[in-house]
């Protein structure tokens, strides 16, 4: 069947695969807005308006009858048949040609549907949907106010999609996995204050609090500086579960979703999907680093999305380097008790804990001396961490108490 895509750069493919493009800005617009209301007749003035706001050319009616022609000799067969001409305006009758956009709603549906009870499957379902995008809805086509509330309602769908598979992904054990991408999307859309819960549940299972924390504030500060208001309840609960260690937060015994043995998608659930890999071990790479950036379709025609079943999962660093590190030695102590941590002893035992000596093979008064100063550094930010923990904490019972 021949498909219409909306899902990044407006296109039309045909049945045997190929993609067809219209050339013009008008003519893309003119078989978005045709799309997105087919099987209904749009007037004449609705469809001037769309393409041309509040300065159509003068002779605008015959302007639209000649992209509505160049739009008939550039679809694939029937289309002739797919736009009528009426007495007060134009109708697309699509027949049996799909779009993305009905494929992504299916799908992003049924993954939502399946998170309660199977979020394994629902990964898979989500990022099949997520694949479908090329590029920003209806990309370089939004002139008039039809196309721009459709795009707006789909970059509201993409984003719903995003906080389950992340949910879900959760649910699944892959705290460490996502939450570089989810550091992603908390600073692409910062209002959105979703994001910034996953991802602080994401960083406290993988052994992260303090950095949990900071997320919080982080959010707080944002919400205050743009909208003047405090986080909503969602996000102050998800702070005192931290806090107070809930076991809430432990994941569910729920398994890692089922890997596809054969295929594997280069590309983050946000990122531009790339061409499907056949290969028996699934591929790590890294971030694309943006939201959705803009790009040609992939490779291979419009065959359909390939089985995105599991794309690659960017692994996080280990080890001591940067604040990872040291927050992994924080949590080692619970760093709301760190006070009886300080002096040598304290520093011992933290060394003892992480199997310091084994680090790097310091030996000798030149590796003590080095390996002392890296300790010094690491009591210093240890100790920088629990004050500012405990800010936190005192701030978060004063405003509990003056909520009561």
């Amino acid at each position: 069947m021949s498909e219409f895509r909306l899902l990044g750069p407006v296109s039309v493919c045909d049945t045997a695969g190929g993609v067809i493009a219209p050339s013009g800005p008008k003519q893309r617009a003119l078989l978005a807005t045709l799309v997105l209301h087919a099987g209904q007749l749009l007037s004449v003035d609705r469809l001037v308006e769309e393409l041309w706001g509040s300065t159509p050319p003068a002779n605008a009616p015959n302007a639209l009858q000649a992209h509505v022609a160049r739009l008939r000799r550039l679809l694939p067969a029937p289309g002739h048949g797919w736009i009528s001409t009426l007495p007060t305006g134009y109708l697309l009758a699509p027949g049996h040609a799909s779009t993305d956009v009905a494929r992504f709603t299916r799908l992003s549906g049924q993954g939502r549907a399946a998170l309660p009870h199977d979020p394994g499957q629902a990964v898979q379902l989500l990022r099949r949907a997520l694949s479908l995008w090329r590029g920003p809805a209806l990309q370089d086509s939004r002139y008039g106010p039809l196309c721009t509330a459709e795009a707006d309602r789909l970059e509201e769908g993409r984003l719903t999609a995003l906080e389950a598979l992340y949910e879900a992904s959760l649910q699944c054990g892959r705290s460490i996995e996502i939450t570089a991408s989810l550091e992603r999307l908390s600073a692409d859309h910062p209002l959105r204050e979703r994001f910034y819960d996953l991802l602080m549940l994401a960083l406290y299972r993988g052994g992260r609090q303090a950095e949990a924390l900071g997320v919080y504030e982080r959010a707080r500060r944002h919400l205050i500086t743009t909208l003047g208001i405090e986080p909503g309840p969602a996000l102050r609960a998800r702070l005192e579960a931290i806090l107070n260690h809930s076991p809430t937060l432990t994941p569910p015994p729920h398994p890692h979703p089922t890997n596809s043995p054969t295929t594997t998608v280069l590309a983050d659930p946000e990122g531009t999907p790339g061409t499907p890999h056949r290969t028996s071990t699934p591929r790590s790479t890294g971030s694309t680093g943006t939201a959705y950036p803009a790009g040609s379709p992939p490779p291979g025609g419009c065959s359909g999305p390939a089985d995105c079943s599991e794309a690659a999962w960017p692994p996080e660093p280990a080890g001591l380097d940067g604040l990872a590190g040291l927050d992994g030695l924080a949590e080692l102590g619970r760093v709301t008790e760190l006070g009886g941590w300080g002096g040598v002893a304290g520093l011992d035992g933290l060394a003892e804990l992480r199997g310091v000596a084994e680090l790097s093979g310091w030996s000798g008064p030149a590796g003590s001396a080095a390996l002392a100063g890296e300790l010094a550094q690491l009591r210093v930010r240890i100790e920088e961490l629990a004050r500012e923990q405990q800010d936190l904490l005192r701030r978060v019972q004063r405003e509990q108490a003056a909520a009561r």
